[in-house]
């Protein structure tokens, strides 16, 4: 299955690129989930009914409070990242709720061709922590790390294993494997994930590609 597309939607790339590194990392990982055709991690709908219907919120705590992150990831072509905020109270603000359904109404116009642009759309470079300000280099990597432990907690969760069957099967501590289930993607490196990868009886495989240069 191929990725499904960035697109992000106003300032919504800028807004989460200047949040906490911690916290870009676990909605970047979310993101990155997404794009892969399978749920983010403590998802839950939001916006409301009617025109804002399909719209999704990925939620973080961190030491430096609650971030939010809006997208629908429903259309076929992309997935749209419509706003992402600091909020210090369990209750999204009416402000940033108001942003969320006018950027999600301008997607459904732009997507009905029935206005002329009116809201900016930008296209993702094809690594989501690139996108989130992450270097070339850490951008790599984190990419690298979000596909492995994404693909560890999918057969976590598609052999029904509890965290203490997991603990058992990776031959690892059951703190570490609520690390891994709740995406704590700071606290695993490449080879960590590659060796737990192993120990389901999964083979890794590296893939190459070559940038193409610009004149």
């Amino acid at each position: 299955m191929a990725d499904k597309e960035l697109v992000w939607v106003g300032s919504a790339r800028a807004d989460l690129s200047v949040l906490p590194v911690d916290a870009r990392r676990q909605l970047g990982l979310d993101l990155r989930e997404v794009q892969r055709g399978r749920a983010a991690r403590g998802w839950k709908p939001t916006i409301g009914a009617g025109a804002g219907a399909g719209a999704v919120e990925s939620r973080v705590r961190e030491a430096d409070g609650a971030f939010r992150l809006n997208y629908v990831s429903k259309f076929a072509e992309a997935i749209h990242v419509l706003h992402a905020f600091h909020t210090e109270t369990q209750k999204t603000s009416a402000l940033d709720l108001e942003l969320a359904r006018s950027r999600y109404a301008a997607v459904r116009r732009q997507r009905q061709e029935r206005y002329l642009l009116v809201i900016l759309l930008q296209r993702g470079s094809g690594n989501v922590f690139a996108d989130l300000g992450f270097p070339p280099e850490e951008a790599a990597h984190l990419l690298i790390r979000a596909d492995l432990m994404g693909q560890l907690r999918a057969l976590i969760a598609e052999r029904g294993l509890t965290q203490k069957a997991a603990t058992k099967a990776l031959g690892v501590t059951q703190h570490r494997v609520s690390d891994l289930v709740r995406g704590r993607i700071e606290l695993f490196s490449i080879d960590t994930l590659v060796e737990m990868l192993t120990r389901f009886g999964v083979a890794v495989t590296v893939k190459t590609k070559r940038r193409r240069r610009v004149a």
